[in-house]
């Protein structure tokens, strides 16, 4: 730790400036001495990358097998083992940046690969105390994994460790240490790149500075200081995050592109993989500049101004950069920390309602929201308030999109479906070329049952139930479910990707804190404190609504006045009709799919043909004395390939048979 004193006699000062210097310099002596082994290590990795492709492959595999083993030596030797882990970590994510995209996918995959396959190995044990214990090693191993793998699988582990709802018990436990448990670098690179970025001495920068971390994450650690009696925090960057950005997007821009042609969109939404992909390369690539996260804390800051269990911290400019960020130094515990929150004596449900509350308010009052809000980013004061860190990742919503969503939750609440069709337009969900008909029935099925379910409460449902219920559901609307699901009238913009991340972390973190939290039910009442938000005050949105009512609203003035013209264009369109100027279209739905199970027949029966003519061929090839083995074999494989189609082509009409059962039952 390097302290100052903030006054004293000048021979105490002396001796301050001279410890001072003394520490810089063996500090600079340390940073020269680690910046010329990151030199080496480097011209290393270079040569290996030059080595071929098999040197590649083992680089890789040694780079993943060494941290693998650092990770093991920390959990063992403690907090010097973590200092080894972190500079093996360091070490291997600088190694990794400098493959190609092809080795860095077989690292990738592989890892998963294994992963996954042990997972369903697991599954096979019937004994409970085995398999928890066994589970319990394979998400150990995934959290070394993640963390060998370096930032960009670090942040998906932080989104995974929040879904209790989704992953076993056994991986919570582990990859909640991905929150901000992450080994961090050394001090003296620390130190180094705050000397760097904000071109002065250590010293002179802050009266002291605690070279042990407060706390590492998967883009840099935070240090604790002190200047002119303020705590502050100085969040540093790591070393090469850009390069092995560079690498990681290489491989996901390409899965995206891949999902874009595999996705087979069933559920009628027309997810635009790239889209997502894009934005969510912006975003990454602006977290690691630190000056947007600063400004981004700032407008965070001044949003919640008027709400005092909301706190921001606030920045420090003079002491930011682009790789290193200062900030007001807020002390809270984790939001996932129930033990320490009881014994603060904050009420649970409390915290809970108020994590929803807040996210809503950025969400519909601010348009713009923290969308990495999980526990290590999301802590709770003495007080019971919320304090935010880590503003990297926020995101903006325009305000036509605001619009349409505060238009549609009122058309939900008023029970319009046409409304809500129109707020979906406007947020950019539905096609301006969509078949309404069928949205508009399901969307008035949907906002009855929900109208429903908020006049009879939280009331849980058996199975049998459910099952009535979804029995009804599909006699109801099963037809247009399935126009939907063909037609693909929804579009996913890729903003709606944070959002929804964002309701899956709080949705995580409620059920935590309260058994009983439902984001539905906090949500209804506060969206009804959201009048004011449809046309601008209260006062306004209750006045039109009496005017729509009476009808005496602008449009409906406009309608009546028009009406006569409406009469005339009508007549002069039924006369075109009759005289063969005009035709009707007219959908039949069920013909619709009676053609398409015809087109999947049809496709089945030509395959089988193919398939049975090469056969044919093949035996005569194979029993003829000519000596045609060669065509005989090809004849075989190309028989095979083609029965293998064939066998895919009857599992689709099997599909297809089963879903049109399910969706279109007898009214």
């Amino acid at each position: 730790m390097v302290r100052g004193s903030a006054g004293g006699g000048g021979r105490d000062a002396g001796v301050d400036r001279r410890l001072r210097g003394a520490s810089a310099a063996g500090r600079s002596a340390a940073s020269a001495a680690g910046r010329s082994a990151a030199a080496a290590n480097a011209t290393q990795a270079s040569a290996a990358k030059g080595a071929g492709a098999a040197d590649g492959i083992a680089a890789a595999s040694a780079g993943r097998r060494s941290v693998a083993g650092a990770a093991d030596a920390a959990t063992a030797a403690g907090s010097g083992g973590s200092g080894r882990l972190a500079e093996a970590m360091e070490s291997g994510w600088n190694r990794r940046g400098g493959y190609s995209a092809l080795w860095r996918s077989v690292e990738i995959w592989w890892f998963f690969l294994r992963l996954g396959f042990g997972e369903l190995r697991l599954r096979r044990v019937t004994d409970e105390v085995v398999k928890g214990h066994r589970r319990r090693l394979l998400a150990a191993r995934l959290k070394k994994g993640l963390l060998a793998l370096g930032p960009t699988f670090i942040k998906l582990g932080q989104l995974l460790s929040t879904r209790i709802d989704v992953l076993p018990r056994e991986y919570i436990e582990e990859l909640v240490d991905l929150q901000d448990r992450v080994p961090g670098f050394s001090a003296a690179d620390a130190i180094a790149t705050v000397e760097r970025e904000l071109g002065q001495p250590l010293a002179l920068l802050f009266d002291t500075f605690d070279e042990e971390p407060l706390a590492a994450a998967s883009l840099g650690q935070v240090h604790r200081a002190t200047l002119d009696g303020e705590a502050l925090a100085v969040k540093v960057q790591r070393a090469g995050l850009r390069e092995l950005f560079d690498v990681d997007l290489k491989n996901l821009r390409a899965l995206a592109g891949l999902l874009d042609r595999i996705d087979p969109k069933t559920d009628g939404a027309q997810r635009n993989w790239l889209g997502i992909f894009e934005e969510s390369a912006v975003l990454l690539y602006e977290e690691i500049d630190y000056t947007h996260e600063a400004a981004n804390a700032e407008r965070m800051r001044e949003n919640f101004a008027g709400t005092p269990w909301v706190r921001i911290p606030s920045v420090l400019w003079e002491r930011t950069s682009e790789a290193v960020l200062t900030m007001e130094f807020v002390q809270g515990v984790k939001i996932n920390d129930y033990a320490a929150i009881e014994a603060m004596g904050v009420d649970r449900t409390l915290v809970a309602r108020r994590a929803a509350q807040s996210f809503l308010t950025q969400l519909l009052r601010h348009g713009f929201f923290h969308d990495d809000c999980h526990p290590g980013n999301l802590h709770v004061d003495e007080n019971g308030g919320l304090i935010y860190y880590d503003f990297g990742m926020c995101s903006s919503i325009s305000p036509t999109v605001r619009q349409g969503f505060i238009d549609a939750i009122f058309a939900i609440y008023e029970g319009t479906p046409q409304d809500f069709c129109d707020g979906l337009a406007g947020m950019g969900i539905l096609r301006p070329t969509a078949d309404r008909l069928s949205v508009e029935k399901i969307g008035r099925y949907f906002i009855s049952a929900f109208r429903s379910s908020m006049s009879a409460g939280n009331v849980r449902k058996s199975a049998e139930e459910k099952r009535a219920e979804l029995t009804a559901r599909l006699t109801a609307i099963g037809d247009e479910l399935l126009a939907v699901g063909e037609d693909q009238p929804f579009v996913f913009p890729p903003v709606f990707t944070f959002v929804f991340r964002a309701f899956t972390t709080l949705e995580g973190v409620g059920k935590g804190l309260d058994p009983n939290y439902d984001l539905t039910l906090i949500s209804a009442p506060y969206l009804r404190e959201l009048v004011d938000l449809k046309d601008g005050s209260a006062a306004l949105t209750v006045v039109k609504s009496g005017l729509k009512a009476v009808g005496w609203r602008p449009v409906d003035l406009a309608q009546t006045i028009t009406a006569p013209r409406k009469v005339a264009y009508v007549e002069r369109t039924l006369r075109r009709m009759e005289e063969g100027e005009l035709r009707l279209r007219v959908r039949v739905l069920e013909s619709e799919r009676a053609f398409q199970r015809m087109r999947v027949v049809e496709g089945n029966m030509a395959v089988a043909l193919v398939a049975a003519t090469l056969c044919q061929l093949a035996v005569i090839y194979t029993t003829s004395s000519g000596g045609y083995v060669l065509r005989a074999r090809a004849l075989w494989v190309a028989a095979a390939f083609a029965a293998a189609r064939l066998a895919a082509g009857l599992l689709k009409l099997r599909a297809l048979d089963a879903r049109l059962s399910r969706y279109t039952r007898k009214r």
